[in-house]
Order: structure tokens, then sequence, then C-alpha cells
């Protein structure tokens, strides 16, 4: 950390202030305020002194606002106005008060009052209604709860089930995990949303929605009606109580641990924060002058409550930021003109990245850089940050020596650096000075495992526990935790580690744990890291290394000698990369925890060397000293190659490709090696965030003059070279071709099978010819047949079944395969095949020479990605297309599967209307048939008047079913409109192969989840929901062998020469066979497993026993699929899907020997086989 820069003249600056800016002067803490604050010991006395203090000055501000209406779909949306609007004390008390008492009253539905002391959890961003919430808990003794912002409900789980709110406040943003959350805790009898604005449909709409999902459960209302009611009541009075230690708020943090712990904070401590505040910002910076702050931190981080703390209690005005995103915080900070402000490392690389792309610029004009330089900070000091900064801070990590050095230069004041944490409520640290008070005593401790110790030279080292006033007390039910904060002399642990320099002169060195918190916030395990990333065939030795000063993190490889012994570094470099990447993507790891660059280290770490210790593990102290130097020119040279990298791109200009733009602003705004950036990338999976995006963004539109929004860069398909055609509009000068906005409308949040007219794919002269142009299929065996995704699980089997068929008629089965080119695609097709037909190897290869051909092609592009006479000779030849190729995710919407699964069923349709009409099959999903209600499509109802319409939602698997849906309707037009014969089959889950040992589907639900309950031993007594006895009751799981599944696809589908004719393709047995039964019969095989009757236990168990699975287990494991098993299912004594035709065509046809097969323990215990022969039990 560097020494405090002498003084910039801040004096100066606050004076002229004074002098020229009404509103600044305005706005100086009043002194008789001040007192009034510090003379009440009660909370609520402290809050409302300065509430009427400063009655009627602006407290509080947010962006104003406009609805705006699309004139193509008519629904309105908020659009963001330059200006702020502001709410004074006087009005912001006011809303305190009507909500207090508009609680303390109950409401209309019935619901009791709230009591003091009872809690009240808050979800989403910092704002007016989040403050007044916050204010209205303390206002009547309530006790508040704020979560972690943009949470998902798995881990919001614990926290509310160990503080039990009765009332849960939400964003319209978080409605949707706030809904799942009520639903998992019983005590919550209230969700109170907030920032919800009824004439915006996407808000009124989800709001419906969530009152209608908890029906019965909780009641779901406007915070605007409660402050509307409360103003109608009489006024509820403050709470007041003589009890300092009363508990007023838990504030969550994991830290380094990973688990959520709640820091309590009394009455007496919050009191303590508004009376330390009163006289403004003065921890080293311009104390006692107005504050104008803007709010972008979480109520749930301390420093988020700290800065409105601060502002409100010195007659300051506190703007929020108009996303919870950050995507406007520059717009915002423009507009507030803020005094104050709470810098992040991140925030810092972001206006360097400014100012040096407006240096670029005035640079351009011929000005000398020095004086482009002085001129860009200005421009940005003045324009882009308000131009009236007299105090900056920070506090959640440090700024490296050189930003640290440029953000003070550019805003003309010292930057104060502050430690503290959530347990020690305030800046214990500042600008590496003990502070007393609060400080009353602190040691350093030694830390022996990780070789820090207070003998070491030459500076006592070691972790720093302290006694403080406004120390935590404890974490909230947890008093082992607790225990283990404090060491036996009743110290604070902090976990960190501090050389002392000087008597109370501290500097930080490092985190304990192994852990490293990235500037951004996140906390790395480093030694988990380097455990994953050495079991790479290609690394001996590995030590990652991060600063807290850096958003990303670096490492030293000692390479593999027997592999990688002869290759260059550059060599070792690229594979070292690759193969981490790799290793992180199938850990499920987060982008940051994926080093950038690395060092290539020839020698071992060894005892000898003093980087091992005699036990063989890393000394880190020693590993930092040898490296660290290395390392942190590393970083600076990616600092250094990023500004010279923006000055070269911007001055070619127009020779930049738009792709060289894009790949070259990635590294830029990521600071990525270049190995990494690649076409096919996407820009989150380099570590890419809404803040960084921001920034990406700025440097395209500066290069391109193309806007490019965030939107676009941040969508989860939107690799890099996706935003290079947007960049280029190389889309305009193709053959226009339907997309989800032509056909639905581009925010359609419902789609209808009215939309979905074959004109708008295809030629409509295809639907219009006489049938002598277009004879339809004669009765017989398909004698050359067509496939698609005879590569996915399914497909191969299918493909073989075929095979089986065409060659007893002489004819060809032709595969269409994803692939470089025909050779890599026959490669693919041979290699699946040959696995499905392992029980008769000779044959197949027979086969597979006379009967099979294969052809690299995409069923989403133009004309199936094949060459027009290829595409002809398809249409002249095949009789029969059997399409079972999709983008099979359960995660992405419909808009994003609209291409591979819509427009690629209509474009087979297209081939089967070429020439001569075609026999069609298409594997569906029995998804596609389920109606709002859950129940499900008959086989003989027409799909599109049946479920003429679906909603868009973020539910599982809603776009992929809803995209399977979409080609049944075209399916269905074809059939009308040409006599096209069309079978289409709705299989639910497909199962292992009952006989082939080996072939299953690894990431299947299915298999995920019997690998799960093997390896961790755990099962709930019932994964359906227990009858009003507490009992089991009778279940049934609808799945199917697949080779069973195909046998019957084929079947069904090869004799339709004239009809449209539908399959539910499932279990049809009331067996009461179920996933309950599949534990029983794996503990009846001898198998471990522990019962749960707690479901919420067994999940939460689960999943913690889950992440410590080797890297090959946890990859294959439930874990990505946990939420969709954090509640019981509801039990179905059979299947819910009518199958009465497909019942009866396998009896027919003699389909597995004539019936729909029931699953056995013998099934059962051929999966558990099949897991061991792939290594995974």
């Amino acid at each position: 950390m560097p020494e405090p820069q002498a003084d910039h003249d801040v004096a100066s600056r606050i004076a002229a202030l004074y002098a020229s800016d009404p509103q600044f002067a305005r706005a100086a803490p009043d002194p008789d305020v001040a007192d009034a604050i510090s003379r009440h010991d009660s909370l609520t006395g402290a809050i409302a002194a300065a509430m009427h203090g400063y009655a009627d000055r602006p407290a509080l501000a947010r962006r104003a606002e406009h609805l705006v209406r699309d004139p193509v779909t008519g629904r309105r949306t908020r659009e963001l106005l330059p200006a702020f609007e502001t709410v004074s004390y006087a009005g912001l008390w006011q809303r305190v008060g009507h909500l207090a008492t508009a609680w303390t009253d109950g409401n209309a539905s019935g619901t009791s009052a709230l009591r003091p002391g009872d809690f009240v959890a808050t979800l989403g961003f910092t704002g007016l209604d989040y403050t007044t919430i916050d204010l209205a808990c303390m206002h009547l003794g309530a006790v508040s709860v704020p979560l972690p912002t943009g949470a998902p409900a798995v881990r919001l789980a614990p926290v509310l089930a160990e503080t039990l709110p009765r009332v849960l406040a939400a964003d319209i943003g978080s409605i949707e995990a706030a809904v799942d959350a009520v639903l998992a805790c019983d005590s919550i009898e209230r969700l109170v949303v907030f920032d919800c604005d009824p004439r915006v449909e996407d808000h009124r709409e989800a709001f419906e929605a969530a009152g209608a999902a908890l029906s019965g459960r909780a009641e779901v209302a406007l915070l605007q009606d409660d402050l509307d009611r409360g103003a109608q009541l009489p006024p509820a009075q403050p709470y007041e109580d003589d009890d300092p230690d009363r508990l007023v708020s838990l504030i969550y943090t994991s830290g380094s641990t990973g688990t959520p712990k709640g820091a309590i904070y009394t009455a007496a401590m919050l009191t303590r924060m508004w009376h330390n505040a009163r006289g403004g910002l003065n921890a080293g910076g311009a104390g006692g002058n107005p504050v104008f702050v803007v709010h972008y931190m979480p109520m749930s981080h301390v420093n988020g409550r700290a800065w409105l703390i601060n502002g409100l209690a010195c007659g300051g005005t506190g703007y929020f930021t108009a996303r919870g995103d950050m995507s406007t915080l520059f717009d915002d900070i423009r507009l507030a003109r803020p005094t104050a402000l709470s810098l992040v490392p991140r925030i810092c690389d972001m206006v360097h990245q400014r100012h040096l792309l407006e240096a670029d610029r005035i640079g351009r004009t011929g000005v000398p850089r020095p004086e482009a330089e002085a001129a860009a900070s200005v421009q940005v000091r003045d324009g882009m940050l308000g131009g009236r900064i007299v105090t900056a801070l920070c506090g959640s990590a440090p700024l490296s020596e050189a930003m640290h050095t440029f953000t003070a230069a550019l805003l003309g004041t010292p930057i104060v650096d502050c430690y503290g944490s959530t347990e020690t409520t305030r800046a214990i640290v500042v600008d590496q000075q003990l502070r007393r008070p609060p400080v009353t005593d602190y040691r350093l401790a030694d830390v022996p495992e990780l070789g820090y110790f207070t003998t070491d030279k030459p500076h006592p080292r070691g972790e720093l526990r302290v006694k403080s006033i406004g120390l935590f007390p404890g974490y909230y039910k947890q008093p082992e935790v607790t225990a283990r904060a404090f060491d036996e002399d009743g110290f604070y642990r902090t976990g960190d580690v501090f050389a002392e320099t000087a008597p109370g002169r501290l500097v930080y060195v490092d985190r304990i744990n192994n852990v490293v918190k990235l500037s951004q916030g996140e906390f790395v395990t480093v030694a988990a890291l380097e455990a994953l990333y050495a079991t790479s065939p290609d690394i001996a030795q590995i030590y990652v290394y991060g600063s807290s000063e850096q958003a990303f993190l670096l490492a030293v490889v000692v390479p593999d000698a027997q592999r990688l012994n002869e290759a260059d570094d550059a060599t070792v470099r690229g594979r070292v990369l690759d193969s981490m990447r790799e290793l992180a993507h199938g850990a499920g790891l987060h982008a940051w925890e994926i080093p950038h660059d690395v060092i290539v280290e020839r020698e071992p770490f060894t005892v000898a060397n003093g980087l091992l210790s005699g036990a063989g593990k890393h000394l880190r102290p020693a590993l930092k000293e040898h490296y660290g130097p290395r390392l942190e020119q590393l970083y600076a040279d990616i600092a250094t190659g990023r500004a010279g990298q923006v000055a070269a791109l911007r001055a070619a200009g127009s020779e930049v490709t738009p792709l060289q733009a894009v790949l070259t602003a990635a590294q830029i705004t990521l600071g990525c090696p270049s190995s990494l950036i690649r076409a096919e990338t996407a820009f989150t999976d380099l570590g890419g965030d809404s803040l960084s995006a921001h920034t990406f963004s700025t440097v395209l539109e500066q290069i391109a003059d193309v806007e490019v929004p965030i939107q676009v860069i941040l969508q989860p398909s939107s690799t890099l070279a996706r935003i290079a055609d947007h960049l280029d509009g190389a889309h305009l000068a193709q053959e226009p071709r339907p997309t989800f906005a032509s056909v639905h409308g581009r925010d359609a949040r419902e789609v209808a099978a009215r939309d979905l007219t074959l004109d708008r794919f295809m030629d409509e002269r295809l639907l219009t010819r006489p049938p002598a142009q277009a004879p339809l299929p004669t009765a017989g065996p398909a004698h050359n047949v067509l496939l698609t995704g005879a590569t996915g699980y399914l497909g191969r089997f299918l493909a073989v079944e075929w095979l089986r068929r065409v060659a007893a008629t002489g004819g060809r089965l032709t595969c269409l395969v994803r692939a470089a080119d025909d050779e890599a695609a026959h490669q693919r097709v041979r290699e699946c095949l040959r696995a499905a037909a392992a029980d008769q190897p000779d044959w197949f290869d027979d086969v597979a020479v006379q009967h099979l051909t294969v052809l690299a092609a995409d069923v989403s592009a133009p004309r199936l990605g094949l060459a027009e006479p290829v595409r002809q000779t398809l249409a002249d030849e095949t009789d029969q297309i059997v399409h079972a190729a999709a983008l099979v995710n359960h995660v992405l919407p419909y808009h994003r599967l609209f291409t591979p699964n819509v427009t690629a069923t209509a474009q087979l349709i297209e081939l089967a209307l070429t020439r001569r009409v075609k026999r069609f099959a298409y594997v569906s999903t029995v998804a596609a048939a389920m109606l709002p209600d859950g129940s499900f499509l008959d086989e003989t109802a027409d799909v599109r008047t049946a479920c003429p319409v679906r909603q868009l939602d973020d539910s599982d698997a809603n776009g992929y079913a809803t995209s399977k849906w979409a080609g049944e309707v075209l399916l269905r037009q074809a059939h009308e409109a040409t006599g096209l014969p069309v079978t289409v089959l709705r299989p639910d889950m497909i199962l292992a192969h009952s006989r082939l040992p080996g072939q299953l589907n690894l990431t299947d639900r299915f298999t995920r989840l019997l690998l799960s309950v093997i390896t961790t031993g755990m099962a709930p007594y019932s994964f359906y929901r227990l009858g009003p006895d507490g009992r089991r009751g009778r279940a049934h799981y609808s799945g199917l062998p697949v080779d069973f599944t195909a046998a019957a696809i084929t079947s069904l589908t090869a004799d339709n020469t004239h009809d449209h004719v539908t399959y539910n393709t499932v279990n049809t047995h009331d067996d009461g066979i179920s996933l309950d039964e599949f534990v029983d019969w794996l503990i009846a095989a001898g198998h471990p497993i522990t019962r749960f009757d707690d479901h919420r236990q067994w999940h939460q168990r689960t999943e913690a026993a889950l992440r410590g699975l080797p890297e090959h287990q946890r990859r294959l494991s439930l874990l990505p699929l946990m939420q969709a098993y954090a509640r019981p299912g509801e039990s179905r004594p059979g299947s819910a899907v009518p199958a009465a035709r497909f019942t009866a065509a396998v009896a027919r046809l003699g389909v597995g020997g004539g019936a729909v097969p029931s699953l056995s323990p013998e099934f059962i215990t051929k999966c558990v086989a099949d897991l061991k022969l792939h290594d995974l039990l």
C-alpha cells in the first residue's frame, strides 16, 4: 500500500465550492443537528433527530423515469430520464412512519400485526423503497435481515431457515426467487413487493404470477399499498426500549468459508454508527463537509449500509444508481455530481479505461500526449465524475499502487484506504494506521501453517486480532462458529495476516485459509484450485496466485517433464491454459477461478529449494517471495499491453475487421491472454460481467461507431464472433431468415400457434402445388431414410434400428451430422453407432459399408448447410425423414432455441415437400404436451387448437418444450396443407439400454440422481409429498429403456404413408415403481444409504456432499440440477400422460414383446454396473 499522498489542496477546492455551488453550501452538516443526534442513546431517537433536524433537505434521490409504449406490442416499459427526483428527510420519515403503522396494524387480508422482535427479510437492490423498509423495521422494533442481492432461492434457504422471518420484502426483479423462498420457508406470511410499477405489464404480470403461485400460502402485497394504508391510520410511535443489546439487524457473510453466518447488529452498534457519522466523512478525508454520494453497494454489505447512514446522519443526499447491475453507474455519477466516492478496484479500472480512450481521442487531433492526458483528466473528472469529488475512500479491497496513484491524481484528492469487516462494523485500520478508538486492544498471532510468525524479520507478521468498540457480539444461532471467531482472551480473529512495520502501523499481507479476495470481492480458495488443476496430465506442480488489487488470478506451473519437456514455453503455456479451462468448466467453476495467464517454471518446487515443507505442502510465504515480483510484473505487463492495444486499435480504424476489433477489445477489457480469446468463446466465459461489458461496449462503439447493447454482449449464446456479426451487420447482406422476433415479435412473452405459418419459413408454392406435382408416398417400407441426430443418445440407437430395416430392402440410411467435413462426420457417426451395436460389431461393419451414408450438415443453417446438388439428390431419393436432432437445453429460453429447433424443423419440412412428398417422423418431447394446469394433451388432439398459446418464462425446460411444441405446430400445418404424412413421438425420460453394458446417458437427470444417491449415501425418505398419514404415497416414474424407445419409434413410424399420428411414448404402468422404490432396491442390493425424514436436510447435506466429490464425479452429479429437487414432487400412481394409442400400437406391432416394459431391480442393478464401467463408482 503506498504512503498517503501529500495534500492535494482539497481545502481550496472546498472553499471554491462553498462560494460557487449553492447546493453544496446548503448541504453543510449542521452542528446543532449533530449534537441532537449524539444526545440520543436510543436508535430511533438518533434517527428521528436526523430526520427532524434536516427535515426540509433532500435526503434521497432516484433516477426520474417515464413510461414508454412499444409501438408494435403495445407494452409499456420505464425509460430513464437524465435527472434525479428527490425525497426530503421529512418525506422519507413520513414514508417510514406510514409503513411502520401499516405493519404494526396488520393488513387487509387479516395477517396479524408485526411485533417488536419479529424478523423481516429483504431481497433486492438498494433504493428508496429498500431504505424505507429498513428504517421502518427500526421504527417498529423488528429485526431486519438484508439478503444477498441476486441470490437464487437455494442460497437464501439456509438464511431464511435460521431467521424464520414473518415478512419477505423483494423488489420486482427478485420476485421469482422470492416466491421460491416463500414456498421453502413456512414462517413467511407476507411477500411485500417493492420497486414495482403496475402500469408496466412485465411488472404487473410478474406480481400477479407471484400471487397465483402463493395463493393460499402467503399474502402478496405491494409496498405502495401498505404505504397508502398506513397513511390512513393513526401513526404508530417509534419503538423505544432501554436494551442496548437488543437485536436490530443481521448482516450475513460467508467470508472465506462459504457458509452463511449472520453477524448480530445490536441497537447500540447501529446507534453508534449514526453518532459516528453525524459530522460527515472524516476518516482521513475532508471532515464535516457536505456529502452527496451515489449508492451502488447492496444493503446486505456493511459498506452499503454504512455509506447510507453516513449520508443521512450529516444532512447529505444519497443518489441511488438506477440499475442493480451498475450498467448506468457512470451516468448516475455524472448527473448526481457526488462529493464523496466509495471506490472499488473495478470502478477505478473502468475510470482508467475511459481516461485512456479520451486521451487517445484528444491525441488524434494533434495534441501532444502529456497535454492530451491532462485534458482527458479534466474531461473525466469534471464530466464523467461530476467535478466535485473531495473525499474518496477504498474499503472493499486495496488498490494497486499504480491505480492508487492514478486515481488520486485524477480526482485531486487523497484516496483513503480503510480496512474493516462486517464483524468490526467500521474501519479499524485507515491508511495502514490502527484506529484507536474504536480499537481498544490488538495483537498479532502466529500462523505457523502459512509460515507467518511474530518473530519474523524485519517485521512481525501474523493474524490480526482485535478488541474494539462496536465489535459484533457473535453470529446468530451459531454459538460454535461464534466461539471459533474469538480466541481464548476474547480477541476477534480477523482471518487476515498483517505485518507491523511500526507500533500501530499495519500493512496487509495475506488471507488465512489459503483464500484470496479478488478486487471484485470474490473469495477464491487457491488451495482447492491447485488441487483441481494438478490433476491435469500436463501439470506437475502449480502455485495459484491472486491479489485483492486484481480481478483475476495468475499461476506458476511446473509442466509434466515426460509430456512437455521438449516443448518451448509458449507451447507449454497454451497447453496448460487450455487444460485448466477444460478442468474448470468440467468442475463448474466461475470464470474468476481460472488463471488468466501462467509463468512456466522448469525447476520443480522442492524441500531443498525451500518451496515445499517437509510434508510436501506449499510454503506460501516462500513461493510468494520467490515468484511474487515476476507475477506482479506479469500483472503490470498485461495492463501495459492493454493500453498499447487500445491506441493501436483506435489508430487502425476501418482497416481492422469487425472480428479483429472484437477479439482485441475483449483482450483489452478483460486482460486475458490472447490464447484464450477465440471467436467461438462467449464474453461471459472469459470472466466478463456487467461492469466489464460496459467498458467493452464503450471501446467497440468508439471503434466501429455502432451501438453494442450490453445485453448483446452478456447473452449466454453471444460468442465473440456473433458480436462481430452485430458490428458489421453481416446478417443484413444475407437472405432474410425467419427469427423469433419476425415470427412472434421481439418482446413476446407468449407465443401463439397462429404465428407459426409455414409461408414464413419456405416458398409458399411448395404448399399449394397440385397433387400431381407432389405425389404422396406409396405403401410399403421406406427404401431410403434420412436421419438427423444420429450422434445423440437416442439417435444412435434409432440409426441402428433403421440400418436393420434399410439393409433388408437394399436401401440406404443417410445421417446429417455437424462436423467440419464428410469424413469427420462419418467418423463421429461410426463411433457412436459401433457403441450402439456393440453386441453385433461384425454385422454393423458389413451393413455400414453398403447402406450408410454420412454428410456434414447443419440442419439450422440455410439449405441445411448442404451444397445444392447434394440437397437436390436427397430431395429426389429420400422416402422418409426421421428428425431426432435438437438442441436439448433445459435452461435456454425459447428465442435462443428458435433457430436450432424450430427453423431446423421447418427446413426439413421444406425438404420433405421438395420434388415429392416424404414421410416425416418427428421426435418431440412429452413436455410439449403439457398444459398450463399440469395435464397433458391427448394423442388425438390437434396441438394448434388444444394448446394454441404457450407462455414464455424461465421455468425448467420452458424454452425447450416450447421449441418442440412449435415443431409440432408446423408439422400439423404441413399435413393439413399438403397431406405430408407425419408421425410425432413424445418420449419422456429415456433411460439406459436394458442389455448393452455401459450404454446409459451420463448427463441425464436419472443417471445423475442415481450416481448422487450412491456416492453420497443419502436419500430423502421420499422424493414425493407424503400422504396425510405421513407415509409414502403410491408414485410412478415414467422412464423407458433407450432400446425399447428406439424400437418403438422406428416401428411406429415405418408404415405411415398418409396420416398425421401422435404417440405419447411413455411408461404407462400404474405399478407403484418410483424413485423411492429405486432407492429401496439400491439398499437391498447392499448400498449403504441413509434416508432423511426432513427433505430440506437431505437437500442441504447432499448438495454439500456433492461439492466435495472428486471432479469427475461432481461434474456428472445432480449438483447443477439440485434446485429441481429442493421440494418433494407430486406423487401420481401412474402416468399422467394419456397414451392409449401408443400402448395399443406397441401391442399390435409386437414391439418389445408387445408390451411397454416396467422397470425392475435388475434394470437398476444394470445401471449401477454401467456407472462402474465408466469409473464413476
